[in-house]
């Protein structure tokens, strides 16, 4: 029985010729080159999210949206998500039919005339409007985004490629922060929110100019009957076009098993695949991560960050979009971090090394927030900020990175759209029902309601440890077999032949039964 977090056999194992230094390697510089064009449409998604609470500051918005009350500033700021909920649904189908590379195009494209729209408006109808369109486009991008990465990543690559995917959500809100900050001296022109909402639209220029060279995916390719086309990218950026690589060799192999087999066990329709309990169990993770990365109080802390500030004493302009400025910042550092740490300590590891992490910065926050309410005791201050730092650290050190990398993994190429769209599906649920709930609670019940959120975060560890399989060391084909009943398997011909041309070891069992 092998062991999850050493494999009996893996592709990095094999001949490859490729340099041990991607920098050194002219294939490898070229695939993370057009890998980094795909992780920069996720700017978008941090850049809308930090902007808006900006705006909301600036007189001129305010009367060209008729100074809304709050019921319509919630408006606002949740249509996007409210479009987003909407995408997901239609951006799996585009992906699986015509492409990753047709579905992030069109993301691209959806958001940028979002932002002109947006830029452009003339009531708060016309820039509710553009902020709906933005979330359509930011479903199809995280859609398509993950799975193009992962399955063009080289595999000794591809666990910190693809959780770099989100990372750049940070990017896009230090830009954001920052170009308010700026703009936001300019108090009697509509140019200081149509500019931040301008450059909203810069990275999905880049996307779009960037898509007809990006290679698409080789396992979408096989799919399609296009198994050449597939060979020669894996060719290319895996083998630096060597003809007869032993990895580009094994890749192949794996693939055309995977794929082959998926077409027999491909569902008609939602209500058929979730007739299997393998497809239950990952689909149930999708939802868990996307449920476990938003209800962890991290969410508070990034949209409500102002009212706490003020909460707790400190109410200037100046230290608060400081203190607002440098957790941006360090948010951007420690999701880099946790990214590195992906291949190196595993999924598991992180996850509940970053619920553990939030649970410990949870406690004394909770504790000075209740002693500054009750004796204005400065140095309590002082704490809660240190410790809102810590608890961003910890969530950044896998909620981030780990988004939609963990997701992507477990999800069998034959699902991996739909899968990805379910879980993009549930996040802008619950993101909606954050906008309008979390306010209220904070009002009501001010940092007691820090409590509530010790609670999902012990009930997130519990899940996390029970249900969350390591992913580290495998090919994505191997991944598919995850949650496999093991005589289904076999007779669908999935498993490994015990000898193979590239001396490959079969095994009895991927993972122990108690993952």
């Amino acid at each position: 029985m092998s062991n999850p977090t050493t494999p009996a056999l893996t592709s990095l194992e094999l001949p490859n010729n490729t340099n041990a230094c991607w920098w050194r390697d002219k294939g490898l510089r070229k695939l993370l080159f057009w890998q980094g064009c795909i992780v920069v449409s996720q700017m978008t998604v941090g850049y809308d999210e930090s902007v808006v609470g900006s705006l909301q500051a600036m007189k001129p918005w305010l009367e060209a949206m008729g100074y809304p009350n709050s019921s319509k500033l919630g408006l606002i700021t949740a249509i996007v998500f409210v479009g987003g909920f909407v995408g997901a649904f239609l951006a799996a189908p585009l992906a699986d039919r015509y492409g990753r590379r047709v579905a992030i195009f069109t993301g691209a494209a959806l958001t940028l005339v979002g932002a002109v729209i947006q830029t452009a408006a003339q009531s708060s109808g016309m820039f509710i409007g553009g902020r709906f369109i933005i979330g359509l486009g930011i479903s199809f991008t995280c859609c398509a985004g993950p799975s193009l990465l992962n399955e063009l990543a080289h595999p000794r690559m591809r666990g910190t490629i693809a959780s770099m995917f989100n990372v750049l959500w940070y990017a896009g809100s230090i830009i954001a922060a920052w170009t308010t900050f700026g703009t936001g001296h300019m108090t009697s022109s509509s140019w200081s929110w149509r500019i931040p909402s301008l450059i909203q639209g810069i990275p999905s220029v880049f996307v779009i100019l960037a898509i007809p060279f990006i290679p698409e995916s080789p396992r979408w390719l096989y799919s399609k009957g296009r198994g050449a086309e597939a060979k020669q990218i894996l060719s290319r950026y895996h083998a630096n076009e060597s003809p007869s690589d032993s990895l580009v060799d094994f890749e192949m192999t794996e693939i055309s098993s995977a794929v082959d087999t998926s077409k027999l066990l491909e569902p008609d329709s939602w209500a058929q695949l979730l007739k299997d309990p393998a497809d239950r169990k990952r689909f149930g993770i999708c939802i868990a991560v996307a449920l476990l990365t938003l209800w962890n109080g991290q969410g508070v802390i990034s949209y409500y960050f102002s009212p706490i500030l003020t909460s707790i004493g400190i109410r200037s302009t100046n230290a608060q979009t400081g203190i607002n400025g440098g957790m941006q910042i360090w948010n951007f550092f420690c999701a880099i971090a946790g990214a590195l740490l992906v291949d190196r300590r595993g999924r598991r590891t992180l996850w509940l090394t970053s619920f553990a992490g939030m649970m410990l910065a949870n406690v004394p926050l909770t504790i000075a927030s209740a002693m500054y309410a009750e004796h204005g005791s400065e140095p309590a201050a002082y704490t809660v900020v240190v410790f809102l730092f810590l608890y961003n650290a910890a969530f950044n050190l896998a909620c981030n990175p780990l988004l939609y990398c963990y997701a992507t993994e477990i999800l069998p190429f034959r699902i991996r759209a739909r899968g990805l769209a379910l879980q993009i599906a549930v996040s802008q649920a619950a993101l909606t029902v954050n906008q309008y709930v979390n306010p209220i609670a904070l009002d009501n019940i001010g940092f007691y309601f820090y409590i509530f959120y010790l609670g999902m975060l012990v009930l997130g560890t519990i899940i996390i440890y029970f249900c969350f399989p390591e992913t580290k060391g495998y090919s994505l084909e191997e991944l598919s077999h995850l949650f496999e009943d093991p005589t289904r398997v076999q007779i669908m011909g999935l498993e490994r032949a015990e000898e193979e041309s590239l001396s490959v070891t079969g095994k009895e069992e991927m993972f122990p039964e108690k993952v």
